[in-house]
């Protein structure tokens, strides 16, 4: 399916959220956030929550500066 992720179109072949994270690498990162559909997800929720075509997921990593 074609989804969104931070503005750029990708395909992913999974079911869940929890596997597509996995795939962007972005499950061991710490202190990360993830919104579908502009729509914050818990971590604790990722492995539950199924992906659908055309959703936009966001992944937001804080940035330490001034």
């Amino acid at each position: 399916m074609e989804l969104l992720l931070n503005s750029q179109k990708v395909l992913f072949g999974g079911e869940n959220l929890f596997e597509f994270l996995a795939l962007q690498g972005a499950c061991e990162r710490k202190g990360i956030a993830v919104a579908v559909n502009e729509e914050v997800i818990a971590k604790e929720d990722w492995l539950q929550f199924a992906l659908q075509p055309g959703d936009q997921i966001l992944i937001i990593q804080p940035t330490q500066g001034g």
